[in-house]
């Protein structure tokens, strides 16, 4: 916020560091000229129109000093209706954005003399940038409001449609709460965004196309990444033509397809999926791996720019994401030029003032593992209703990267966005995400694959995916085929197959009984996918093969097999009497003949 003031009549223009809602002023290191309290208000329609209204009141700490100017920054694009009274004389403002801010400045109408005089004035416009609907979910963001020597008080009221939910997430917590009106004071709010999440699940339906291609003159392999499923987001395969010969999971739980293309074909692969966010991340079942703590050509830590002296104390999620934050600049001509090689971390914190989201997520996760905190990158498509605050990538379907960590006491991994933390100036993005982040690919133990869905082009540049707001839509149940293969030594080989369009991440246990052990074990098997399961013998019939009803549970649900189990030992003895047998009936045979041999002797001698 900036003022021209002026003494008596001689011309004095000084500019004061007034840092109010958005504002990132210079540093003014005079005496304040001014107490200045705000009243901001902000009434949210169900159309996710915000009315905005600013109503200042600043009192002259001077009686020669007065304000003949005012102008502020405000962190957002989408402005209409601005609207600026001085003492209730209409003001014609003028108005400039640049990038991600809006600067409204204009001439005060009244000059007001006079030491504790007051001067009122306001400040009004409709934004979309503030609240954002998809489906069911409504996320608001109000940038942080920042101390400043000339604002004495600050007072924000938030004003929800009635038919909004309780939150399911604010912060900071309001002082008091009126139904459907949130306030908060200056000392409540301090230099802290205000983020509030109504709803705590938001649904999504689908559509990806994968474009294949076989140059070559023999048949060849080759795998597309289905969007899996994370500590967020569960995912539902309506529809995958054509089926691939398998789906397995790599060591990132990454989703593959393999599918078999013949010489020179081209193939499209077309899925229709519905994606399930939640707000609050599940926990997992396993510890992460230590790949998650290697470097690599990219996650390059080992770089002497990584203990460089800034780096010193930089070793928690936290302090990683503020610093990443704060120090990398997003380079808004950058993402919407030709898709840039990827460069290593060291790279990018070197060059830290051009960045694009890969560059603040190879950076954080780099100084993570530096500081041995697993994390890795991930990659999918980012729903954004402004750019200018939210950028995204517009090369390949609107990609967009951000990392995430684990964290050992909630035991889970826990995704969040610099970038757009970055970009918003000050929303938060490490305690809480929101719903308009989709995962398509994991990138832990690769930084660069699998490729995710939207860079299957063959050059061609095509709209191959689809993201949708939908109602709640009831995901169905895991259903298996449990079917037995065969008998290795002591254990019995099982196949469990999937034949639903869910995931199922869990165990599978077989219950102790006259043959078999209590067998567990986890299984982590994608749709319309299989795995095996062992179970271990601890009785086998002596010689004889054994029909067994066997149950596995999986999921709490009973499936039932049919297996054969025979004696380890049953082939050896059966051998072992067949060659008693012949050993006998050869030694008698042998000494029968010995002894006609001998009679045959005598009777001719």
């Amino acid at each position: 916020m900036i003022f021209k003031l002026t003494k008596l009549s001689v011309a004095l223009y000084i500019f004061l560091s007034l840092c109010t809602l958005f504002l990132r002023p210079k540093r003014v290191e005079a005496i304040a000229k001014f107490n200045t309290i705000y009243q901001i208000n902000y009434q949210v329609e169900e159309s996710g129109n915000t009315h905005v209204n600013f109503v200042i009141s600043q009192r002259n700490n001077l009686s020669v000093v007065y304000a003949t100017d005012f102008g502020i920054s405000v962190n957002e694009t989408k402005l209409k209706n601005i609207k600026v009274k001085d003492e209730g004389i209409q003001i014609t403002p003028d108005v400039l954005k640049t990038l991600n801010q809006t600067t409204i400045s204009f001439p005060f109408v009244s000059k007001i003399v006079g030491k504790d005089k007051l001067h009122n004035f306001t400040i009004e416009y409709d934004t979309t940038d503030i609240a954002t609907k998809q489906g069911n979910t409504w996320q608001i963001d109000i940038p942080r409001l920042e101390q400043d020597e000339n604002v004495s008080d600050q007072i924000v009221t938030l004003t929800v449609p009635p038919e909004f939910t309780a939150p399911a997430y604010i912060d900071p917590k309001p002082d008091i709460v009126n139904g459907n009106i949130y306030y908060f004071s200056g000392k409540k709010v301090g230099n802290k965004p205000i983020s509030a999440i109504f709803g705590k699940t938001q649904y999504y339906r689908g559509k990806i196309i994968y474009h294949l291609q076989n140059n070559e003159k023999e048949k060849v392999q080759t795998d597309i990444a289905l969007p899996p499923d994370t500590s967020y987001q569960t995912v539902y395969y309506e529809k995958l033509e054509p089926r691939p010969i398998k789906i397995y999971t790599d060591n990132d739980r990454n989703i593959l397809a393999t599918y078999l293309l013949n010489p020179n074909e081209n193939l499209d692969v077309n899925l229709d999926l519905v994606i399930k966010l939640n707000f609050n991340p599940s926990q997992t079942l396993t510890q992460p791996s230590e790949e998650y703590l290697k470097k690599n050509s990219i996650w390059n830590f080992d770089n002497s720019i990584f203990s460089s002296p800034e780096l010193k104390n930089i070793n928690s999620p936290k302090s990683i994401y503020d610093f990443v934050v704060d120090k990398m600049k997003y380079d808004y001509g950058k993402i919407n030029r030709q898709r840039p090689v990827r460069s290593p971390a060291a790279e990018s914190l070197i060059n830290y003032v051009s960045a694009i989201c890969t560059d603040f997520t190879d950076v954080y996760v780099s100084l993570a593992r530096r500081s041995g905190i697993y994390a890795r990158e991930l990659e999918g498509y980012a729903i954004s209703e402004n750019p200018d605050l939210k950028p995204i990538s517009l090369t390949q379907d609107v990609l967009h990267a951000w990392p995430e960590y684990y964290d050992k006491e909630r035991a889970t991994w826990i995704q969040i966005d610099p970038t757009w933390a970055n970009t918003t100036r000050g929303i938060d993005y490490f305690n809480k995400l929101d719903f308009n982040h989709v995962v398509f690919v994991i990138h832990g133990s690769q930084p660069e694959y699998p490729v995710p869905a939207g860079g299957y082009k063959n050059g061609e540049k095509t709209k191959d995916i689809s993201i949708e707001p939908i109602d709640e839509v009831t995901f169905p149940t895991p259903v298996f085929k449990v079917q037995f293969i065969k008998q290795e030594g002591g254990e019995l080989l099982f196949s469990v197959s999937n034949l639903s369009g869910v995931s199922y991440f869990g165990n599978a246990k077989v219950n102790s009984d006259t043959f078999l052990e209590t067998s567990e074990q986890i299984m982590d098997i994608p749709p319309y996918s299989e795995k095996s399961f062992r179970v271990r013998s601890k009785k086998q019939p002596f010689i004889s093969i054994t029909d067994l009803k066997v149950i596995i549970y999986i999921n709490g649900q009973p499936y039932e097999s049919t297996a054969s189990l025979g004696s380890v030992t049953a082939p050896g003895l059966i051998l072992a009497g067949i060659g008693g047998v012949l050993g006998i009936t050869f030694i008698g045979s042998w000494g029968l003949h010995l002894r006609r041999q001998k009679q045959k002797t005598t009777l001719y001698r």
